[in-house]
Parts: structure tokens; C-alpha cells; sequence
């Protein structure tokens, strides 16, 4: 009750207090440079770092572009790291294609970022992230010229000092689409970099997710159905849940199939000799 009588405790010399102290004398006369203070830090800021948060956004919003392509018609067996699961869709295949993909059969997005990584690349010291969207675009294009450029671009990324598992394992799929092509098909490259992928320590779950579809995939194609299966085993322990997940069981089932029917075929049947060929 004492306290309430009090001149001090009356909301309008309360006020005329504060007044004074922030608008009168020289005392605190420093908290008026506050807001200009913050001001020209915002204006700095923005100008020092503008240009890069910029650059950042704009190949963020291009690799989700080029993602959302594969989305809408994926077509390499591959997966690719930050690109969600669609069912695998190939071109028919067309003896001597090599004008590329029509107007009409390219997505709106992958048109969208292959212009803007054509664009950026034309600027000195461009980010090399773009010609890791470049690549894919060319890959998902899936044509025998593009694929070829597709493989330089990601290999052009990483001498450019690009050094991530991602690329690495977009220049994998590349190796096994053209590869995979060839009269006399070879996958060792592709088998070799998904192998080095997976040796790193300090893999995330993602990127070793993707490397292990990729090396099964590979395996089924050279026919180490026992590889493929104990990889596809692999797999499914990293991602059991996922949109990947229900491909990845059906590999794995009809890569057991193989090894199982290979096991019942006698020696003595000569069908057997001639699917060895």
C-alpha cells in the first residue's frame, strides 16, 4: 500500500521518466543509433552477401527442377541421389536417334534448368554444381550423343573441384547407360566408382542408399546374380521403407529365381550351355 502511494509506481512519471533518459541528455543518447546501426549492417550484408545466397537459390531451384523431370518420366534404372521414386520408363529405342528428345517429350522443369545451367556456365568461374545439372539433363535425355556429354559434364564438375558422392554416383550411371550399350558391354567403370562411393566412411544414408541400388543394378546386368542378390540385401537394410523400396524387393526376388533355376538346370541339359553364351 506504501508503495503504490509512491510519486515512482504512477504510470505517467514512469513514462516521463523513459522519455527523458532515451530522448533527453546524452546519456543514453547511443541507443538512437540502434535502428541506424542495423540498418546499414542489413545493407552491408545484403550487399556482400546477396550475389552468393542468390547464385545459391537459383541452383537449388534448378536441381529440384531437374529432379522433378525423372520424377515425371525416369528414365535410367539408376537412382539418383534427391530425386523421389518413379517407376523406370525408357525411350522405345530408335536406330540411329540422334536429334535428341522433341519438344513435346521434354518436361517444362528440365527445359527450366538446363537453360539456366546453359546460362550460368557462360560466366567466369562458374559453379561447377551446374555442370552436374547439365549432365543430368543430358542424361535424362538418354540418347547415345547426350549421354556422351553427360559424362564430360560430370566429369568436368569434378576436376573442377565438385568432390561429392552424388556426382560421383551420377557419373556412374552415366558410365552403365553407355556402357551397358556397347556391342561388348564392359560395366568395370561403373562397378569401380559405385565401389569407391560406398568405401567412404562418412557416407550419408542416402547417398549409400543410392550407390548399392545402382551397384545391384549393375550386377544384375553382368549376371552376378549372386552379387546383385547379397547387394539387393544391402539395400533393403539402408532403405526399408521408402518409394525405392517395392523395386528393390522385386529385383531381389527374381535375382534369387536366376541363382535358384541356374542350381536345378543338370549339366546334362543342353539348354544350359546355350544360355551361358
Amino acid at each position: 500500500a506504501i508503495l503504490n502511494r509512491l510519486q515512482s509506481s504512477r504510470p505517467h512519471w514512469q513514462k516521463k521518466l523513459v522519455r527523458k533518459l532515451i530522448g533527453g541528455g546524452n546519456r543514453f543518447s547511443w541507443l538512437k543509433l540502434v535502428p541506424a546501426t542495423a540498418a546499414l549492417a542489413a545493407i552491408v550484408f545484403a550487399i556482400v552477401q546477396g550475389p552468393a545466397l542468390m547464385s545459391d537459390f537459383k541452383v537449388k531451384q534448378a536441381q529440384k527442377e531437374v529432379a522433378a523431370a525423372f520424377v515425371e518420366r525416369r528414365t535410367t534404372p539408376m537412382r539418383l541421389t534427391s530425386v523421389d521414386f518413379a517407376p523406370y520408363s525408357p525411350f522405345p529405342v530408335v536406330l540411329g536417334a540422334e536429334n535428341g528428345r522433341g519438344v513435346d517429350e521434354v518436361p517444362t522443369s528440365l527445359h527450366d534448368a538446363s537453360g539456366a545451367a546453359n546460362k550460368s556456365l557462360h560466366a567466369a568461374n562458374a559453379d561447377p554444381r551446374w555442370l552436374q545439372i547439365q549432365g543430368r539433363a543430358l542424361l535424362w535425355e538418354s540418347t547415345p550423343s547426350s549421354l556422351e556429354k553427360a559424362e564430360k559434364d560430370f566429369e568436368k564438375a569434378r576436376s573442377r573441384g565438385l568432390a561429392t558422392s552424388s556426382l560421383e554416383i551420377d557419373l556412374a550411371a552415366s558410365y552403365f547407360e553407355r556402357d551397358s550399350r556397347a556391342e561388348h558391354p564392359n560395366l568395370q567403370r561403373t562397378l569401380n566408382l559405385l565401389s569407391e562411393v560406398l568405401s567412404k566412411p562418412d557416407l550419408n544414408k542416402e547417398d549409400r542408399a543410392s550407390a548399392l541400388f545402382n551397384l545391384a543394378i549393375a550386377y544384375e546386368k553382368t549376371q552376378a546374380w549372386d552379387l546383385a542378390v547379397e547387394t539387393w540385401e544391402k539395400y533393403l537394410q539402408v532403405d526399408p521403407s521408402s518409394g525405392w523400396t517395392n523395386e528393390a524387393r522385386q529385383h531381389l526376388k527374381d535375382a534369387q529365381a536366376k541363382i535358384s533355376g541356374k542350381r536345378q538346370q543338370s549339366y546334362s541339359d543342353p539348354s544350359f550351355f546355350l544360355q551361358q553364351k
